[in-house]
């Protein structure tokens, strides 16, 4: 087979590091080509509605029917009513998102690639892109968690903290589950009971089609489900334990979304007002898991308020209550970041909307000083659900089977 031509190359939107230097914007089949790749493998690509976008801003319309469009009819007579669409739409908002990469000189002459560790190197980020995309899609919350500065960047402090900005872009589906049907298990185990409570509490107009429907949990609860499963002396209890097929209790597929946590990250603002304590959004808390730091922390690495001598924190019930006489003042706004216990989403798989838009940039730039070759990949992304009506968020799921 003869080789093909640089322009043959790109008419077939292949992605090489050549084809990118000058031009920046991908042409349309590149820039389809590349998001195939960021979600090719993404759990999203099964669970997800991926939408892709050219306009700063992109509207998706909906539209129902009501609760009952049939009438009576006598004879000859006009029932004198009629039914129409409700309308609505779903409005994205997508924001910038960038991966600088910069690769040196001595980094190709040494590695066994040669050149060519170029776009294995590109490639590589572009798969890392993938995993940010869908973290940000899951745990996105624009209050902005505190997180230690060394967690963020490679050598920054294990004991001063910074503001998420990534994590700060968007709402992720997590926390605007927040606003659809909410069960609290109060620490059952994952079990069918489970599955069939979060069935429960989504309305019935949702439930025309099981397979369509997805329960999105961390791989952790999918383990301690598939190991109680595993303990029937059945069919089902020996593939649960001894093959990879997905689990579908009800008949609707369970969904390990790797980079769901265990233990999710919560971050809430409160109102430290006097010395009373202030409920947070989730309670019981895991043990020791917070950090309180003023509400305007930013990127400046920032120590965390003291326990016992500027607050004082409840796990069970999940309260902050502020100290007299240390260091935050009265009526102040604080940062609240802690771990909830496991939850768990059910929705139609549809209904949970990812777009991104097809005006990607990968831009090349070279530093003669530093002899070093510097990439900028760009993309711009959101996520919402269509129907908050029609999801269920599970939550203090316990930690056992």
């Amino acid at each position: 087979m003869s080789k093909l031509t640089r322009e043959e190359l790109i008419a077939k939107g292949q992605i090489i590091s050549d084809t990118i230097a000058t031009a920046g914007k991908l042409n349309p089949k590149q820039a389809d080509r590349f998001i195939d790749y960021i979600i090719e493998e993404s759990v999203l690509k099964e669970n997800a509605r991926i939408v892709r976008f050219r306009n700063e801003q992109m509207e998706i319309p909906k539209w129902g029917v009501g609760t009952r469009v049939a009438v009576p009819k006598a004879e000859a007579t006009d029932p004198r009513v009629r039914r129409g669409l409700t309308t609505s739409k779903v409005t994205l908002t997508p924001k910038s998102i960038m991966v600088p990469v910069e690769i040196s000189d001595e980094f190709l002459d040494w590695n066994i690639e040669g050149m060519d560790a170029e776009e294995a190197i590109l490639r590589m980020f572009a798969r890392q892109l993938n995993n940010n995309l869908e973290e940000l899609a899951l745990l996105g919350d624009t209050v902005g968690p505190a997180a230690l500065e060394s967690d963020l960047i490679d050598g920054g402090s294990g004991t001063l903290y910074v503001k998420d900005n990534y994590l700060a872009l968007f709402n992720g589906w997590m926390r605007d589950a927040d606003g659809g049907q909410v069960v609290d298990i109060a620490g059952a185990n994952i079990s069918s009971n489970v599955f069939s409570r979060m069935l429960n509490a989504l309305p019935d107009k949702y439930k025309r089609n099981y397979g369509q429907l997805r329960f999105l949990v961390s791989p952790g609860i999918e383990q301690n489900y598939r190991e109680k499963v595993g303990a029937r002396a059945t069919n089902a209890g020996d593939r649960a334990v001894s093959s990879a097929d997905r689990q579908t209790p009800f008949g609707v597929p369970l969904v390990p979304v790797p980079l769901l946590p265990f233990y999710p990250t919560v971050v809430e603002n409160a109102t430290m007002t006097g010395v009373a304590a202030q409920s947070l959004r989730y309670a019981p808390i895991y043990d020791g898991s917070q950090s309180v730091l003023p509400n305007a922390l930013a990127n400046l690495p920032t120590a965390a308020y003291a326990e016992t001598t500027d607050y004082l924190w409840d796990d069970t019930l999940g309260t902050v209550t502020r100290v007299g006489g240390g260091n935050i003042g009265a009526g102040e706004v604080v940062k609240a970041t802690y771990q909830a216990y496991p939850q768990a989403l059910l929705t139609h798989f549809s209904n949970l909307i990812f777009a991104i838009g097809k005006d990607i940039q990968i831009e090349k730039d070279r530093d003669i000083y530093a002899s070093t070759n510097q990439f900028a990949i760009t993309v711009r992304v959101d996520c919402q659900f269509e129907n908050l009506d029609a999801v269920v968020k599970a939550k203090n799921l316990g930690i056992t089977v």
